[in-house]
């Protein structure tokens, strides 16, 4: 099983558990000392047998780092029953051999599973337990290991709950090590190696392929970490799909960033040829950047949240109800020509108000009403006129890593955020109006024959 543990540095490692099941208990309940397996079987066959618990112990550790109590207690039941079947298993393909391969030599079978009953958290948990059986006599095989799990006592119990406060970032390889001594199983050997589930999923994420994408949107937005400032992109398809396209870091959100991050896309196959409309907060940085790398024919939406958070800090508190109200006003109409009217008017009568609102609502008025001229139905067009889609993803990235007090480098950064995002992906929907995908995707083609033709 793999996991994720950090040594002093910072650093996420791997490791393989259980490399060897040994009784090494002390205390007030007496078992028999129990070799069930030897490390080099565990070593050898640790990656498949113990695949169904890494995803799960993945889940709760970021759950543990959102700091979502609900339902933990279940969770963590879940991952000891995982745990027990693991070696359960392990110690059946000792005398069976790997489930699904011929091996020579082999005194006995699987055979199934017989429903049966462990103890934890000093309860009874029902589970099934895996079952092998000798060639010749057809006699059932002694699991060594379930008689461990079926012991109870105060020991048990406070193992279980070892676990629970164990899952977390730093302790996890001990929770786990103390709920298995609780027993009578410990971890005696483990072998780490430089590559965790995160990491290894975060790299994975870096160097994502983006040729086979069909993608019709691309969402950039930014955020700040320990002093470092990370560009993150998401796509949006054809079919209304969201996907994590990439993220790039360094010290400022400029052009500079914006543009390696854009870069770094086209490498990994993103097609520039077909039309994208780009959502953007209003970043000038980011701006500068897409004309840079897709061109100055490319569309782009500013985010009409940002716009209108922009003009209300310029304007006096008792006007900002007013203004707020009338702009939202003028983003749900459905006409550009309509809607840029009465953003016009406003900006005029903030001009007797304070010229510094009006003019932070004429800068680049006319790209927070791209989808308008773009025709694009009201719900979609909703779904896309600001960054909230990309600030959701955010928000799940700054849940993650808010539990972390000490950021060491920016490969931490990078891991932290990166898990994050792929957090977050795992619970990514269809957009809200995917339906008139196909609308918009024959608007683009439009816009950009329409500003070929002009050039």
């Amino acid at each position: 099983m793999k996991f994720g543990v950090e040594n002093k540095e910072g650093d996420r490692y791997s490791g393989c558990i259980i490399a060897q099941i040994i009784h090494q208990q002390k205390g007030p309940i007496a078992m028999n000392r129990i070799k069930v397996v030897k490390s080099e079987d565990v070593i050898k066959g640790s990656e498949k047998i113990f695949e169904p618990i890494k995803e799960r112990v993945v889940e709760v550790v970021l759950e543990v780092l959102q700091g979502m109590k609900r339902s933990m207690e279940e969770e963590m039941q879940g991952i000891g029953l995982l745990v027990m079947k693991a070696v359960m298993e392990l110690e059946i393909t000792k005398v069976a051999g790997e489930k699904g391969k011929h091996q020579k030599n082999r005194t006995h079978n699987w055979w199934g599973s017989n429903p049966g009953s462990v103890v934890l958290d000093g309860g009874k948990a029902l589970m099934e337990i895996p079952r092998a059986v000798e060639h010749q006599s057809q006699k059932a095989y002694k699991l060594r290991s379930y008689g461990l799990f079926r012991q109870t006592g105060e020991l048990v119990k406070r193992a279980y709950r070892d676990l629970i406060r164990g899952i977390s970032t730093r302790r996890y390889e001990e929770g786990v090590s103390q709920f298995l001594e609780g027993y009578g199983a410990s971890a005696a050997t483990v072998s780490r190696r430089m590559a965790v589930a995160t990491a290894r999923k975060v790299r994975e994420l870096l160097e994502r392929g983006l040729a086979e994408l069909d993608l019709a949107v691309l969402m950039i937005d930014g955020l700040k970490v320990a002093e470092q400032t990370v560009v993150m992109a998401l796509g949006i398809d054809t079919e209304g799909v969201k996907h994590v396209l990439g993220l790039w870091q360094g010290s400022t959100e400029n052009a500079r960033l914006a543009k390696s991050l854009l870069e770094d896309m086209v490498s990994r196959g993103l097609n520039t040829e077909r039309p994208l409309l780009i959502v953007i907060d209003g970043s000038k940085a980011l701006r500068k950047a897409i004309d840079d790398v897709l061109g100055t024919e490319t569309p782009v939406q500013r985010c009409t949240v940002h716009k209108k958070r922009n003009v209300l800090d310029e304007t006096p508190k008792q006007y900002q109800a007013m203004v707020s109200r009338r702009m939202t006003k003028a983003y749900n109409l459905t006409s550009a020509d309509d809607a840029h009217q009465e953003l016009l008017a406003l900006a005029r009568e903030l001009e007797t108000i304070n010229p510094s609102a009006a003019r932070s609502l004429q800068e680049g008025l006319e790209e927070t009403l791209t989808l308008h001229h773009l025709g694009v139905p009201e719900v979609l067009r909703k779904s896309l006129q600001s960054t909230n889609i990309a600030e959701s993803a955010i928000a799940v990235v700054r849940q993650t890593h808010r539990n972390v007090k000490r950021w060491r480098n920016g490969k931490q950064v990078e891991r932290w955020i990166g898990a994050g995002l792929l957090e977050a992906e795992q619970n990514f929907r269809r957009i809200k109006g995917y339906g008139a995908m196909k609308i918009l995707l024959d608007a683009l083609i439009h816009w950009k024959h329409n500003r070929q033709q002009a050039a």
